[in-house]
């Protein structure tokens, strides 16, 4: 892939991008056809939202996989109102699981106290799927990818992962996504992925899953 393709200000997510992280990874996922059902009080669905992606962000952040796309790092830049952000994607490398085993017990507490049990049993029934469609050969997992409210358009989340999948294929390493809204599919497509196993989930949303093996420069 050519570098002259990759955006600039991509930098490894830290600790300190969580709550950017979560602020934007809510807003990408409030209507997605998957997950905004998952919680299902549109309501209250920001504020449970947000408490579970901040979860889920926090665990993929004992890696050094996730990336970010952030505008302070590329030369001048506007103001932007929530922050300097424009992307996030949410990576998790060969061999590790979503949820360490010793974050479990908080896990199972938090989706407890946010969802009622109809609720709760859905997604602890959508994850088993998604468990069960991933490839057991070795990859680099992508399970999320979301734009800031104030930078959609922009072509900036299919930048960010570009700049993922360049690294990825430097290394020799293969990855995987669920597509959780449809017209995003495409999109992926054209970076390469090919159709892997299609979800169908309770609720009828399907979900189709990418593979993508690594690919020569240029």
């Amino acid at each position: 892939m050519s570098s002259d393709l990759l955006p600039r200000g991509v930098r490894p997510a830290t600790p300190a991008d969580l709550d950017e992280m979560t602020r934007i990874l809510t807003a990408s996922f409030l209507d997605d056809p998957v997950w905004g059902p998952s919680f299902p009080d549109r309501a209250t669905r920001p504020q449970v939202a947000g408490a579970y992606w901040r979860f889920m962000v926090g665990e993929a952040l004992r890696f050094s996989e996730s990336r970010v796309l952030d505008i302070a790092l590329d030369g001048p830049a506007e103001a932007v109102e929530r922050g300097t952000l424009r992307a996030v994607s949410v990576w998790y490398p060969p061999g590790e699981d979503e949820i360490s085993a010793e974050a479990h017990p908080a896990y199972d507490a938090l989706v407890g106290d946010l969802l009622d049990a109809e609720a709760a049993a859905a997604l602890e029934r959508a994850g088993a799927q998604f468990a069960e469609a991933r490839p057991s050969e070795p990859h680099a997992y992508l399970t999320l990818l979301g734009v800031a409210p104030e930078a959609r358009g922009g072509g900036y989340g299919m930048g960010l992962l570009r700049a993922a999948l360049a690294r990825y294929d430097e290394a020799g390493i293969p990855t995987y996504l669920e597509s959780s809204n449809p017209a995003n599919d495409v999109r992926y497509e054209r970076l390469g992925y090919r159709p892997h196993a299609l979800v169908e989930l309770a609720g009828g949303a399907r979900v189709q899953t990418y593979w993508r093996a690594p690919q020569a420069a240029g």
